[in-house]
């Protein structure tokens, strides 16, 4: 080959070297800029990310600010019974990058629904235990569906998610004690302040309940209603307390019987959600078909308050027995000494009315102990023709409907029976349903505290439609003597701390109805108003 074509070939070689060079070049510059950036981005990140960079600012973040802040700010709007700080927080925290993601991610969200729990129960005026007990009703009666419970998922699995995101486990294998230390801190804080079960003291050093365990408080729950024996519960008495129907008890107890009732026929109405109104104003308002002249010339009409704790089986048990019990101690009553054993007795035949189901709270097992020989529940009422239903959580027969079934009773009765009827209300439970009030006189107009909340005017529109409907019962020219007594089982569970600040939190209105000419006897345990004082027309 001749000098030339070796040059030639030479440089087509080289040109083929170049050439695949130049094609390699891009990629191995990627390669370069991407390893560099990552290399930048490292080795930068504490100067672009600042103090956010540091591992105890983040899960400070997460386990301290993000879930305190929440509760806080939640309960300025929301009535919420919560410390300022949950450790329980800052404890799983210390051990969370030990622990695979997903697990940290699900036991975060668990501890954020036991505090919501926790805090929300005195909402419904449940005390802690019998809230973890109940939970089993919920999730038999399909509640776990209700737009409550899949907005309080929704929230905690988002703020679960939100946590993992903030406090970087997936990048930090280390475990973090100094969060317990923290924790330490934080509760012996609360125990100096004086805040704590464990400061034993008479007064606190500081105004604000610093520190909780909102998990400690469920597990002591689940406990203590585990580990009574029922043998030593027997033993135990309910106490007794003062109640709308005390006359009507005495009266029985006194060795007088039904010719001191100044009646042939008993009616009982416990109301859901009906409070006390602060104003003054606000029972006379919702009351008011029962405080008409025309009621007054044939009744003696007594308005007054009564003291009121719990949910709804407390009222249930402080009007029927008069002590202090819910559905969870039913077997420590005495049902000798409750109203619808008395009055079956005295000769009287008993009955009990309730739109919802009857296996909620055990209603269809304790109530025939306490005296109730005839029962009508929602499974029954919901099946009779031209029975609507209200309600949005607890659905079932509407009160207009339930009130024609107590007139029934009480007009086709056999000559000569006396009757005992018991009806608990349902249109009225929260979340309300405006179709509930339908029909009701009411305007809104009529008070400052319905004006001002439109959720406060369905409850009072609801609450009066009870009253006009046993108004009409009350006045039937052919029913016989009847003594009547309306009450409310507690105070309305709003989640507004306006709304609920506009009811008393211990006592609950009530007025009683008894026929005139005949004997009477004046209550005296709950506080009465005298009818000639009382208004609301």
């Amino acid at each position: 080959m001749s000098r030339l074509g070796r040059l030639r070939l030479l440089g087509t070689d080289w040109h083929r070297v170049s050439k695949a060079r130049n094609m390699q070049f891009p990629w191995a510059m990627s390669e370069a800029v991407i390893g560099g950036s990552r290399l930048l981005v490292r080795s930068a990140s504490p100067v672009s990310s600042g103090w956010w960079s540091h591992a105890w600012v983040r899960s400070l973040t997460s386990y301290l600010l993000l879930p305190n802040l929440l509760f806080a700010m939640l309960g300025q709007f929301v009535y919420v019974t919560r410390p300022l700080i949950n450790v329980d927080y800052l404890l799983l925290g210390s051990v969370a990058a030990l622990l695979p993601a997903p697990i940290v991610t699900l036991s975060y969200a668990a501890l954020l629904a036991n505090d919501a729990f926790v805090s929300l129960a005195p909402v419904f005026h449940f005390d802690l235990e019998t809230a973890v007990f109940s939970l089993t009703f919920g999730l038999g009666h399909r509640l776990v569906f209700s737009s409550l419970a899949i907005l309080l998922v929704t929230s905690v699995s988002s703020v679960a998610f939100l946590s993992a995101r903030l406090s970087g486990i997936r990048e930090r294998a280390v475990a973090r004690p100094g969060l317990l230390v923290l924790a330490a801190l934080i509760i012996a804080l609360d125990i100096l302040g004086g805040t704590s079960a464990l400061s034993r003291a008479d007064a606190a050093r500081v105004r604000i309940n610093i520190a909780t365990s909102a998990l400690y408080k469920t597990v002591g729950a689940v406990r203590r209603g585990l580990s009574v024996a029922p043998t030593a519960e027997l033993s135990k008495k309910t106490p007794s307390v003062s109640s709308a129907t005390g006359s009507v008890r005495r009266a029985l107890t006194a060795g007088l019987q039904s010719r001191a009732l100044g009646a042939v026929n008993v009616v009982l109405v416990l109301v859901e959600s009906m409070g006390h109104f602060l104003d003054g104003q606000g029972d006379a308002v919702v009351l008011a078909p029962l405080l008409s002249d025309s009621i007054r010339d044939r009744y003696e009409v007594r308005i007054g308050t009564v003291p009121a704790h719990g949910a709804t089986t407390n009222g249930e048990f402080r009007e029927l027995c008069g002590v202090d019990a819910d559905y969870r101690s039913a077997r420590l009553v005495d049902g000798s000494g409750c109203l619808p054993e008395l009055l079956r007795k005295d000769g009287f035949r008993t009955f009990a009315v309730h739109g919802y189901s009857q296996t909620l709270f055990d209603r269809d097992q304790w109530y025939s102990r306490l005296g109730f020989q005839q029962t009508s529940f929602g499974e029954e009422l919901t099946r009779l023709p031209g029975v609507s239903l209200c309600g949005t959580t607890f659905r079932g027969a509407c009160d207009a409907d339930a009130s024609r079934i107590v007139a029934t009773e009480l007009s086709e009765a056999p000559s000569g029976e006396r009757r005992f009827v018991y009806w608990l209300t349902l249109s009225s439970h929260l979340p309300l349903d405006a179709a509930g009030g339908a029909g009701s006189t009411l305007n809104c107009e009529q008070s400052s505290e319905a004006r001002r909340f439109a959720d406060v005017c369905t409850l009072m529109r609801i609450h009066r439609l009870v009253a006009m409907d046993v108004a009409a019962i009350a006045m039937n020219p052919t029913l016989p003597p009847t003594r009547f007594v309306v009450v409310g089982d507690h105070a309305p569970p709003f989640f507004s701390r306006e709304r609920r600040a506009i009811f008393s939190p211990d006592s609950v209105a009530f007025v009683e109805l008894v026929p005139r000419g005949l004997e009477r006897r004046t209550p005296t345990a709950a506080h009465v108003t005298s009818a000639a004082g009382t208004g609301g027309r």
